[in-house]
């Protein structure tokens, strides 16, 4: 298999699943008016008190008051959402089961599971409702107070510095090698089974990238100092915290949610969720909730998120490549 064969298959199939998605079946037009005539299911392929299903929860209240039925949500968990998007992609594709997950199920997941007990051709997309940032921290105490000084402590004794991860093939694990792979230095990875920060907290391993979510807590606490964000401007909630690509232009990348429907659902179906549940992200409430937890509201269409993934799972199968990064 090619370079480009290995980065492009699955982006391949993902535009056949649009392609499948635009042939509708008859009743399509009096499903899209009728729909939705009982609750609806949302899982969320994680634990309850994620970031995922927090937010889902609360946009999930508003959607409910637009359809006129119930959202329910349902957390199956493991195996790095694999397990929930499985239910998903295997429920009838009437609109009444969707997949609110984040970015690794199509951008990363494809490329580091050898088996996946699910393609990404057989998820719709439906909306991405925002981005998740990542802060670099270190602990208050460490003497690593800028992103230079790790750069320089790497160049000076390469694979020497160590950081923490979530496991193998996580956002953490895959941005911190591509941080490193553009700096050109090299770390060494201590993968965690359970939560890194209180080793990171107390200097046992210098580093990690943390979700801006729990960063911004961190950081406002005084436990940790942020080193660089992964976002194209700073965060507003951390306005001292430089972003990578002041240093290293370019440099961006983000983890993200979107809401998916299986394969076969019908895209007025798809139109009509995507279409409430944009007016819900574009609201001056849902955004300023979401920016206080250091995310970025995105919102626009099913096809904004189609071509999105494109770009997002080429970015991310090269670095899986040059690092030959695969799940234990």
């Amino acid at each position: 298999m090619t370079t480009q064969d290995f980065q492009t298959r699955p982006l391949r199939r993902l535009s056949m699943a649009a392609l499948a998605c635009t042939l509708a079946l008859p009743w399509a037009v009096h499903a899209q008016s009728s729909y939705p005539g009982k609750p609806v299911r949302v899982i969320v392929p994680g634990p309850a008190g994620s970031s995922a299903d927090v937010i889902g929860r609360y946009w999930g209240e508003r959607l409910q008051r637009a359809l006129g039925q119930p959202v329910v949500f349902e957390n199956r968990s493991g195996a790095a959402g694999n397990i929930g998007t499985h239910a998903v992609v295997t429920s009838p594709p009437d609109g009444y089961t969707l997949l609110y997950t984040v970015g690794n199920t199509t951008s990363l997941n494809p490329y580091i599971y050898p088996k996946l007990p699910y393609k990404v051709e057989d998820l719709v997309p439906v909306l991405r409702v925002l981005n998740v940032p990542y802060v670099m921290l270190a602990s208050a105490n460490s003497p690593y107070k800028t992103l230079a000084d790790v750069v320089k402590a790497a160049q000076a004794q390469p694979r020497k510095l160590d950081y923490a991860s979530y496991g193998v093939g996580g956002t953490p694990h895959v941005l911190m090698e591509l941080f490193a792979n553009t700096a050109g230095i090299e770390l060494s990875h201590i993968p965690y089974k359970d939560i890194p920060l209180p080793d990171v907290t107390s200097g046992l391993v210098p580093i990690l990238f943390e979700p801006a979510t729990t960063a911004i807590l961190q950081i406002k606490s005084g436990r940790m100092r942020g080193l660089a964000a992964t976002t194209a401007k700073r965060i507003g909630a951390l306005p001292d915290v430089p972003t990578l690509s002041e240093t290293y232009p370019g440099l961006v990348a983000v983890s993200w949610h979107g809401l998916f429907a299986p394969r076969g659902t019908p895209p007025e179906i798809v139109n009509k969720v995507a279409t409430e549940l944009n007016r819900i992200v574009q609201t001056e409430e849902f955004r300023s909730r979401v920016r206080d937890l250091g995310l970025e509201p995105v919102g626009g269409t099913a096809a904004d998120l189609q071509h999105y993934m494109v770009d997002d799972a080429r970015l991310w199968s090269k670095v899986v490549k040059d690092n030959h990064i695969k799940a234990e």
